[in-house]
């Protein structure tokens, strides 16, 4: 296995032709800053952030029959109105768009990252499992720690909960205090606006500008909440950091999300990612069909990450210093008739905390991911070195590569 070299200092359009990049084009800050250009006063527009903020929120905890527009519309006003801050953060188009892949994954551009905070049926799974956590932790303690590493430059999983917990006065200052950590300086710098306009200052006792792969809290930690993840459960650091970071946790401490279960099935493609979707207006795990889901081949679950899993993982150390984690075996099924028109798809399931989750197709984190690569009951015309290919009847050993761009290498047994 080749080591990826560390590009850590290296941005990203060294890996990108500007000229066929739609981001590059323009001048991203301008774009912002128009935003900017309505007449409201700095008191108004504060109101209004904060107000979006506390409305979206409001509507994921809400128990009564929410529509998907209404959510969507809500979400769409909290984004639009956290923009505002990132305009006034005043960062450059450099800092704004600076994306690179790291030693245990890709780092996110500041502008790339800020539209998760529109991921409604993400933040409502973390949001209303964080709710509950705290909650949970409160009957027992007096004040906790909450630790947020890789939370981007809006913080979307908590800040929203924060604005929230003030305006309705469920929680206090003194019952929690936040450490946002973040690798990009633009990200660092955003948050400081908008923890400002959001006037959150004493729930946020610390932003750190640091890689949180080597972040050490100096507070002991009652809930670690993190989600640096793709669909397919790759390109993205999430495992290195929370096995860093699980060790900080108290004894009795949770991870949220509290797990994460990465399974495995054949598909037949137009059937998964084209036919179910043309009677329904979005994506989401309740409008999948009948049909599709029965017309899969699972093959079960290939990495389980919990904190127990995490506490007692081990790490292989390969040449060149690559890292990987030994996931599950799988044993391809026999019988299958059309296995050779299939391919193999990886999802997630998450479970954030007590009965709430994001399911497959909820959010782009846990959509379904093909992986092209891997050939079972046929063979590339020409096969090259990135190619997987087994029989039905197979047994396949599944790693993860913790190293350059994080995903899954299947290994006959």
């Amino acid at each position: 296995m080749e080591r990826l070299e560390n590009t850590n200092t290296k941005p990203f359009s060294d890996y990108t032709d500007p000229n066929i990049d739609s981001l590059l084009k323009h001048s991203i800050r301008t774009q912002l800053e128009s935003l900017l250009q309505s007449k409201v006063s700095v008191g108004q527009r504060l109101e209004l952030l904060q107000k979006s903020f506390v409305e979206a929120i409001s509507l994921i905890l809400s128990d009564t029959k929410v529509t998907h527009q209404q959510l969507v519309s809500a979400f769409e006003n909290m984004y639009d109105q956290a923009v505002q801050s990132m305009a006034l953060a005043e960062l450059s188009q450099e800092v704004l768009t600076r994306q690179y892949i790291s030693d245990t994954g890709l780092i996110m551009s500041p502008y790339n990252c800020k539209h998760t905070i529109k991921d409604v049926y993400r933040i409502k799974g973390y949001a209303r499992g964080i709710d509950k956590a705290i909650q949970s932790k409160l009957k027992h303690k007096s004040k906790i720690n909450i630790l947020y590493p890789a939370c981007g430059p809006f913080a979307p999983l908590l800040l929203p909960l924060l604005s929230y917990y003030k305006d309705t006065q469920k929680y206090s200052a003194q019952q929690l205090q936040v450490i946002l950590v973040d690798v990009q300086p633009g990200a660092v710098m955003t948050l400081h606006q908008l923890v400002k306009d959001l006037q959150l200052e004493d729930y946020v006792s610390l932003i750190q500008e640091a890689d949180a792969t080597q972040f050490e809290p100096d507070v002991d930690i009652d809930l670690l909440v993190l989600e640096a993840m793709q669909h397919g459960f790759t390109k993205e650091g999430q495992l290195s950091i929370a096995k860093h970071l699980v060790k900080f946790l108290n004894i009795d401490g949770w991870l949220i999300p509290q797990s994460v279960s990465i399974r495995g099935m054949m598909v037949v493609g137009e059937t998964e990612f084209n036919q179910q979707w043309k009677e329904v207006d979005y994506s989401h795990s309740t409008n999948m069909t009948k049909d599709a889901k029965e017309d899969r081949v699972e093959l079960g679950e290939i990495l389980s990450i919990n904190k127990s899993s995490l506490l007692n993982m081990p790490i292989l150390e390969l040449e060149d210093g690559v890292n990987v984690v030994p996931a599950n075996k799988v044993t391809l099924p026999d019988g299958v008739e059309d296995m050779s028109e299939r391919f193999l798809a990886i999802y997630a399931h998450i479970d954030t905390f007590a009965e709430e989750s994001v399911g497959q197709y909820d959010s782009g984190i846990t959509h379904p991911k093909p992986e092209m690569s891997v050939y079972i009951d046929s063979r590339p015309r020409e096969i090259e070195h990135t190619h997987f290919v087994a029989n039905s009847g197979d047994t396949v050993q599944f790693y993860y590569q913790l190293s350059g761009l994080p995903g899954f290498v299947p290994v006959k047994v």
